[in-house]
């Protein structure tokens, strides 16, 4: 019968509304009934912040009235008990609930910008490392290239002294060769001379033999 009288009300309804969430007002238990009076039976008691959905709404009696739904069940509360915000409680709570979340996001970027500047000084240690690394590589390149530089330098040093010994052997074969030259044109100056000198000392000996002679010669006619 209760859910009767409860259809016929709705169908009768002349101020009808789209449904809507909406909550219990502060410090208040209310009575959800089958009816508007209270005289309808009690369906539900709501406590404070109870989140409801308001179905249709009218004024009856110069009071506003609510046809609500919470859970599974339905029925007629006082407009006045209701809020479309969230009762203080439940907005502190919320707020709390939020602040924590951003302490909690706060203590964990703390923590993460305590891990950046650790790795950030882990790096800026290493980078100093290959500095110096990089300072030591350097100065070994310069050695380096200065003892490389002078087995370069040996290299034509040495290439200059075999040219210039091969220049000096030429020369050295050139005059070993004028040398033999020389002594083969003294050696023949030499025997020419003393086959000049034994000719001549010879031809002097004939025409001394002969001039000799003649003045022998020229003794002995004379002795007769």
């Amino acid at each position: 019968m209760n859910r009767l009288i409860l259809l016929f009300t709705l169908l009768v309804c002349t101020a009808q509304v789209a449904a809507d969430t909406r909550y219990v007002i502060d410090d208040l238990t209310i009575t959800v009934r089958s009816g508007r009076t209270n005289s309808h039976q009690i369906v539900k008691l709501l406590k404070s912040g109870d989140k409801i959905e308001v179905l249709s709404e009218l004024e009856e009696n110069n009071k506003q009235y609510a046809f609500i739904k919470f859970g599974d069940t339905t029925g007629w509360v006082l407009t006045q008990y209701l809020s479309k915000n969230k009762i203080a409680r439940d907005r502190i709570a919320a707020i709390e609930a939020k602040a924590k979340k951003i302490t909690d996001k706060n203590a964990s970027l703390k923590e993460q910008l305590a891990k950046l500047q650790a790795e950030n000084k882990s790096l800026k240690s290493q980078r100093n490392k290959l500095n110096n690394s990089a300072q030591n590589l350097d100065q070994e390149l310069t050695k380096l290239k200065r003892v490389s530089a002078r087995p370069l330098a040996l290299q034509q040093s040495n290439e200059k002294l075999r040219t210039e010994l091969a220049t000096k052997t030429s020369e050295a074969k050139l005059l070993s060769e004028e040398n033999a030259n020389l002594k083969d044109r003294d050696q023949r100056d030499w025997f020419l001379t003393g086959t000049a000198v034994t000719l001549g000392s010879i031809l002097f000996g004939i025409i001394l033999t002969r001039i000799r002679w003649r003045r022998k010669s020229s003794w002995g006619s004379n002795s007769f």
